[in-house]
């Protein structure tokens, strides 16, 4: 059976994201689900092989004869966990082509470029376990890097530079659940939701069996439940990538920031363009060797 994978993290997955847009996200995952073509269709067997047999996926490359090369990784728009051929790559994508780079003795030092709102929560299993496994510096530059994402970033990255200090940005470092309460305008047009365990099954959907039987403190009790141990582990990652990252309190409230703030509060590094991200990529792997 062929499975639709960002179907299937749409429906199973929690989700990390900033919340900027988050009703244009839904509208669009809503647009998805129903069928609809969403997007253009992405080509993922080609972007393995800008990974493959010695390529550095750098399209800025213009002197070959460089003892060493700056590999590149593009990561944009949301991050599902597994890449569709139908419209995204996955976390499954970009590890293939971490490891590829990592594993490339042409690869001195990589430049990941990120402008992503965050994504599906386990999808950050695939960069723990890169994380593991890195050999070589990374310098991340940053438009949009919040939620999932700014912890992609403190996983891997050596080096956070902001693209800019126009409209980049960084933050939202946390956990939240937003749903629809359709209990109402379910009633109205006559449906009732009944949930039949099998005995001894007493636990299962027990979050939606609180939901639907109007048990709104235990349900919000147990979706926080889920939700408190991401945020501890996403800012446990954080303290340990950004030692020196500020005490205010905003920051791991979740809220957002610019660039300049970001700076000012030690969530990143620097602020800077492409041509000094692989300049300092250069300089990392000179010292890497």
């Amino acid at each position: 059976m062929k499975t639709n994978k960002l179907v299937f993290d749409i429906i199973r997955s929690m989700w990390l994201m900033s919340t900027f847009n988050i009703s244009e996200y839904e509208k669009l995952a809503n647009r998805f689900l129903s069928g609809e073509k969403v997007g253009l269709e992405v080509d993922r067997d080609t972007f393995r092989a800008s990974y493959d047999n010695g390529n550095v996926g750098n399209p800025f490359i213009k002197e070959e004869k460089e003892e060493k090369q700056i590999g590149y990784l593009q990561m944009t728009g949301p991050m599902a966990t597994y890449g569709d051929g139908f419209c995204t790559y996955g976390a499954d994508d970009y590890l293939y082509a971490l490891r590829s780079l990592n594993d490339n003795d042409k690869v001195g030092a990589i430049v990941i470029f990120i402008d992503g709102p965050g994504g599906a929560v386990p999808a950050i299993n695939a960069f723990k376990e890169f994380q593991s496994e890195k050999k070589k510096p990374i310098v991340a530059l940053c438009a949009d890097c919040y939620s999932l994402h700014y912890w992609i970033i403190c996983l891997l990255a050596d080096h956070v530079m902001a693209y800019g200090n126009i409209s980049s940005g960084f933050g939202s470092i946390g956990s939240t659940c937003i749903m629809v309460d359709s209990r109402e305008a379910m009633k109205e047009e006559g449906y009732k939701i009944l949930i039949i365990n099998a005995d001894g099954s007493d636990l299962k959907n027990k979050a939606m069996q609180d939901f639907y039987e109007g048990k709104d403190e235990d349900f919000i009790k147990r979706i926080k439940s889920e939700l408190n141990p991401i945020r501890e582990a996403f800012i446990a990652d954080v303290k340990l990538a950004m030692p020196d990252i500020s005490d205010d309190p905003r920051i791991f409230a979740a809220d957002n920031f610019s660039a300049k703030e970001a700076l000012e509060l030690k969530m990143i590094h620097s602020i800077g363009n492409e041509k000094e991200a692989f300049a300092l990529a250069r300089a990392l792997a000179d010292l890497n060797n």
